[in-house]
């Protein structure tokens, strides 16, 4: 018994159930106000995690709401000169400030003129415009600098053109043009040709290579030296500027890069006046010789300052002037979603050619151009075959080939005088239809008459009408009110469309 009481667990040793952590077992008065507890602690507080000092009042130690300076008047903290947030603009570039004219091409237009006269069929005027506008050389594009608004004077800065004479090319700076054009043309006036040489003599330290293609260009301090690079701007790269191949060039000092360099070096190009390389004692120029007397005489004569450009606009497409590019890309995307300037530009064309223009279905149908003069067939004073045909026509607008009928002989040879005469409209789809002040175009017109459709149910055969008869003379038994007739009928009417059709 004593050995059980020696072994027994003392609990109270244990102390109370209670895992408050140590920091939390505090002195603590709890108080009531106003029905709700609220613990009342001696401990000082501080703002984070304690401390000796106080903690401060709301409000405490500061000025009065009146008192305080208004935000407007209150320095601002500056962070040096650029803004605290410094985001990057993302600005649209704008197209220049000028007036779009969208014309027919000379050169294709004469064609399209001639195609249209030795034809007989009749060409919709807004399939001829997508024609142009579908293809870059065939559009003509007239840019004017914008006219100034009201009565103010045209600013001194107004947009200028520039444009090379032999090609079209153009830009708003007069530099780019006078570069094409003596990259461009200066073949024309001087022929090259490339002749031997000794290799270079003296000592190199080092080469120059081009860090695009890896040929060696040749030390930079020869006098040749420009030219090579030009050479290799014009030839391989004409889309890079000077500067940035100039940043691709490389140095190199081994003996046997130099040595390379000097071995390729045993040829020159020299230029001679156009036509005179064959001939003895001709006088031989290097290549700034031949460019500098190209600048002073015949460069001057090859740009123009126009008033207004006229040019291609797959010419206009190559310009260095993206502002001109974009405002001519504006303007041909808007006229593909409505071509008027191109159709009011072929219709005064066509008419100045003595071509027929018509609207097709009724007064503000398309419109189509046609060879020749139409006018309407007097099948009264006519063969009977061709008044038989033109007959035909009248009922059946938009005629296909498949429509043509058996019973009339030679209908489509006759059909074809009847175009060829202009007393017949045969449309690029296919189709033809007769003459009249607005001629028939389009699947709408496919449906025919009432009174076509019941010529066809009529010629079905005996053996419709029989059915149809024993409908009407025998109803069914047991019915004497005309039911069975009237859904008979029904069935009738609403199948003959179809077969007509």
């Amino acid at each position: 018994m004593s050995e059980e009481k020696t072994n027994a667990i003392d609990l109270g040793s244990l102390g109370a159930f209670d895992f408050t952590p140590a920091w939390a077992k505090k002195d603590e008065k709890v108080t009531v106000e106003g029905g709700r507890g609220r613990v009342e602690d001696d401990r000082p507080r501080s703002g984070f995690g304690g401390g000796d000092k106080p903690r401060r009042n709301f409000g405490e130690g500061r000025k009065p709401f009146g008192e305080r300076k208004p935000m407007g008047d209150r320095p601002r903290k500056s962070f040096g000169d650029k803004p605290r947030f410094d985001r990057p603009s993302f600005e649209k570039p704008q197209p220049l400030a000028c007036e779009v004219k969208i014309l027919p091409e000379t050169k294709a237009l004469g064609t399209i003129i001639r195609k249209i006269q030795g034809d007989t069929h009749a060409y919709k005027l807004k399939d001829l415009a997508y024609f142009f506008l579908d293809n870059p050389e065939s559009i003509l594009l007239k840019i004017s600098p914008k006219a100034p608004q009201g009565s103010q004077p045209q600013p001194s800065t107004s947009t200028s053109f520039y444009q090379c004479k032999v090609c079209g090319f153009a830009s708003t700076k007069e530099e780019d043009v006078l570069e094409h054009v003596l990259s461009a043309h200066l073949g024309e006036y001087y022929d090259a040709k490339e002749i031997d040489c000794e290799p270079p003599k003296g000592n190199f330290t080092c080469v120059a290579k081009c860090g695009l293609s890896g040929i060696l260009l040749g030390p930079p301090n020869i006098h040749e030296f420009n030219a090579v690079v030009k050479k290799m701007i014009r030839t391989k790269y004409p889309n890079m500027s000077e500067a940035d191949y100039r940043s691709r060039i490389e140095m190199v000092r081994d003996t046997e890069s130099i040595e390379a360099w000097r071995a390729s070096a045993v040829k020159k190009t020299v230029f001679f006046h156009k036509g005179e390389a064959e001939t003895e004692g001709a006088a031989q120029l290097t290549r700034e010789q031949a460019e500098g007397e190209f600048k002073r005489v015949v460069l001057p004569s090859l740009v123009d300052k126009p008033k207004h450009l006229m040019i291609k606009a797959s010419v206009a497409a190559t310009s260095p002037a993206k502002p001109l590019v974009w405002a001519v890309n504006d303007a041909i995307a808007a006229e593909r979603r409505a071509p008027y300037a191109m159709i009011y530009a072929l219709r005064g064309a066509f008419h100045h050619r003595k071509l027929n223009i018509f609207r097709a279905n009724e007064a503000r149908g398309p419109e189509f151009v046609v060879a020749a003069e139409l006018k309407p067939f007097d099948a009264e004073h006519a063969i009977p075959e061709l008044a038989a045909v033109s007959k035909y026509l009248d009922a059946h607008p938009c005629l296909d080939k498949s429509e043509f009928p058996a019973e009339i002989a030679d209908f489509e040879k006759h059909l074809q005088w009847l175009v060829s005469t202009g007393h017949a409209v045969s449309f690029t789809n296919g189709v033809y239809s007769a003459v009249e002040k607005n001629p028939k175009y389009g699947p709408q017109w496919k449906k025919r008459k009432a009174e076509d459709r019941t010529a066809v149910r009529l010629a079905r055969g005996a053996e419709t009408e029989e059915t149809e008869v024993a409908a009407v003379t025998a109803p069914s038994a047991g019915t004497h009110d005309g039911t069975n007739l009237i859904s008979e009928e029904e069935k009738n009417d609403e199948v003959a469309p179809v077969v007509a059709e």
